[in-house]
């Protein structure tokens, strides 16, 4: 009675160490967003690009990450900083 169990865990085990690379692989893809806003970066920087970019856009509710904020100067002399998002994604991003 034992084996049979020990068999059935086994498979159970196999199966879910197999599966896992998949999900792994789909959750691994994220789509990258940049945009202006106005104003520098500052110390929290990162986290102004995350409310402005939840603020703005459609996918506000899935854009969970900002890498980085860049100071830049327009030609006109307004500073903007500008935003590097991202939010994952199962299919090619757009």
């Amino acid at each position: 009675m034992k084996s049979p169990i020990l068999l059935i865990v086994s498979c159970v085990v196999l199966l879910l160490v197999l599966s896992y690379p998949e999900e792994a692989k789909a959750a691994s893809n994220r789509c990258q967003q940049r945009n202006f806003f106005p104003g520098k970066c500052g110390n929290d920087g990162i986290q102004s690009c995350l409310r402005d970019f939840k603020k703005m856009t459609k996918k506000s509710h899935i854009i969970d990450q900002c890498s980085k904020c860049e100071n830049h100067k327009s030609p006109s002399g307004l500073v903007q900083r500008l935003c590097h998002c991202s939010y994952p994604s199962a299919s090619p991003c757009i």
